[in-house]
């Protein structure tokens, strides 16, 4: 299960990352269209908004896999070792809750929109719904990441994108 978040993780990553490629194009594109031309390329609005959104929400589980979200240990590290376990695995199943619920509703929310056909109104008519899917997949390969982080804490193992974890097959920013 670790190797298919990892791996799964790894290929969001990379898409969020030619996302914000997009994202950045769309922008350059459309504000040397602006100053050349006066006006903007229609739809690269939509486009960097649509960007942004798959940059975002299929980069979540990478973030979690390679330790790149904001981890303030003030109060675990002053715990003792039971304890800390305990807290961990506490917060790991907390996050895992509140990111199936997340993965829950926003399905909700995406069937909606598919049954609907809800598009954006612009320049152009922008369909929403598939952008709308992006977010629940995203939140899925969250959860999935924090279930496998709960297993992990509860069998004595680093959650996956610790910096001390040798285990995580991921290289991490500053590690030799």
């Amino acid at each position: 299960m670790e190797r298919f978040v990892t791996a799964l993780s790894r290929v969001f990553g990379v898409i969020a990352a030619g996302a914000l490629v997009v994202l950045m194009v769309a922008i350059v594109v459309d504000v040397v269209a602006r100053q050349v031309g006066g006006g903007s390329v229609p739809s690269m609005v939509e486009i960097a908004e649509s960007a942004l959104v798959v940059s975002i929400f299929l980069g979540l589980s990478w973030a979690l896999v390679t330790g790149a979200h904001v981890a303030v240990t003030l109060v675990m590290d002053r715990l003792g070792e039971t304890l800390n376990r305990v807290v961990g695995i506490a917060v790991w199943i907390l996050c895992s809750l509140v990111t199936l619920w997340l993965v829950f509703a926003t399905g909700q929310r995406a069937l909606s929109s598919t049954e609907r056909g809800e598009t954006r109104m612009g320049l152009v008519m922008w369909p929403l719904w598939p952008l709308r899917w992006v977010i629940v997949i995203g939140f899925a390969a969250l959860a999935l990441a924090c279930v496998v982080n709960v297993v992990r804490v509860s069998t004595r193992r680093l959650p996956m994108g610790s910096t001390d974890d040798p285990e995580s097959g991921v290289a991490h920013a500053g590690a030799e």
